[in-house]
């Protein structure tokens, strides 16, 4: 990755319902990201999302979290990289994945989306099915319930157990990204 901007799309959906959900994993991980930051702040980025900008070495990171819901996470990522001029290659997708089991970490250089609603929206804004992306698993999924309704709900008592060492390496894997380039990364991670 040659970029010296990224943006980190970090995808959920907004308001206090959404808050521990299993799709909103993506803000959890930003969350934990800026909190590493103690002088930086969120603050709003056009009405689209939360953005929240930090330097790594000589890279500029923008931590956003889309406030468009999921389905349109696009219309914020896009507009954060005209502005600030990042290209598909500068960004990095962090969200749910139900087809690995919970607190798994893939990186992928690309691909489909795999049905992740947010993902299509980002590889339609963007042009291109070329964008990382760090998954982080959420299944699986329990049958009988909707895959709608399993990702839209609350993280159980099971999961929460899970779910701050999964977030660590999900955040050990995006700094590998930025800091080590998505080739090692994915070697170290996947």
């Amino acid at each position: 990755m040659e970029q010296t901007t990224y943006i980190v799309a970090a995808l959920g959906n907004p308001g206090r319902e959404y808050e521990r959900t299993r799709h909103n994993i993506g803000f959890m991980l930003a969350d934990l990201a800026a909190g590493a930051y103690p002088a930086g702040r969120w603050r709003s980025w056009k009405d689209l999302g939360s953005c929240f900008e930090v330097r790594l070495g000589g890279s500029r990171v923008f931590l956003l979290k889309p406030e468009t819901y999921m389905n349109n996470s696009g219309l914020a990522v896009r507009s954060l990289a005209d502005f600030y001029k990042v290209s598909a290659s500068g960004v990095i997708a962090v969200y749910d994945d139900l087809s690995l089991p919970f607190g798994a970490v893939r990186i992928r250089r690309g691909g489909t989306a795999g049905g992740h609603k947010g993902m299509l929206s980002i590889a339609a804004a963007m042009g291109t099915q070329e964008i990382a992306r760090i998954k982080i698993g959420i299944g699986p999924r329990p049958s009988g319930i909707d895959a709608k309704d399993f990702v839209l709900g609350r993280i159980s008592k099971e999961e929460e157990v899970k779910l701050p060492p999964a977030l660590e390496r999900g955040l050990q894997a995006l700094s590998a990204v930025l800091e080590k380039g998505l080739d090692e990364a994915m070697n170290l991670f996947n």
